[in-house]
């Protein structure tokens, strides 16, 4: 962080995120409330203002998280992977905000806060929020038999041609039934939906 008017820092950031007019007034009122938008590899935080934190966004900010500089990581949204997010949650370098509580003055204060903290990696703290999220996440609806059979057989190691011997149907329809549940719970893959099927104790 570069120090300008005293002991006031500028929080170099960068902005992620598709509600492109709000972070175009983030950018804008930069020079104000001292931030300024730069590239993320020169960041002392990355911003994302977005309606819903997705896995793939939540996948490029910790990639870019992971740059040399460390930077933190301010997300600004109504959703974390399609869930309402109701409060505030921190962990380390890493905020999500609800963006009704969010005004631009608030950002600049918690851009400072967040870059204060980036000396540890935030890719691990972003993914240990979604984690937690995750396993909170209220299910849509229940499993039903052959949902459960399914769990019950990927947790067993069977591939996509046993599990459908089992099942009676075709790999193709294993294959929709499984894609199914990875949307459904929004895990990234098979091993994935066991562990938060064993951990949600849904099998």
């Amino acid at each position: 962080m570069d120090t300008v008017l005293g002991n006031e820092p500028t929080v170099c950031f960068s902005v992620f995120g598709d509600d492109v007019l709000v972070a175009e007034g983030i950018v804008a009122a930069g020079a104000r409330l001292r931030f300024a938008a730069t590239a993320p590899e020169q960041a002392d935080a990355l911003l994302a203002v977005t309606m819903d934190l997705t896995d793939e966004m939540a996948t490029n900010l910790a990639y870019a998280a992971g740059s040399r500089r460390r930077p933190a990581v301010l997300v600004v949204t109504e959703t974390v992977l399609g869930q309402p997010l109701d409060a505030e949650l921190a962990s380390g370098p890493v905020r999500l905000v609800p963006r009704r509580n969010a005004t631009t003055r608030g950002i600049a204060a918690l851009l400072h806060a967040v870059a204060a903290d980036r000396g540890e990696p935030a890719a691990a703290h972003l993914e240990r929020l979604l984690s937690d999220l995750r396993r909170r996440c209220v299910r849509p609806r229940g499993l039903d038999e052959r949902e459960t059979r399914l769990l019950n057989l990927l947790a067993d190691g069977a591939d996509t041609t046993a599990i459908a011997r089992d099942l009676h149907c075709s790999n193709y329809t294993v294959k929709r039934l499984v894609r199914d549940l990875l949307q459904r719970y929004h895990a990234r893959n098979r091993a994935h939906i066991v562990a938060h099927a064993l951990q949600a104790n849904l099998i």
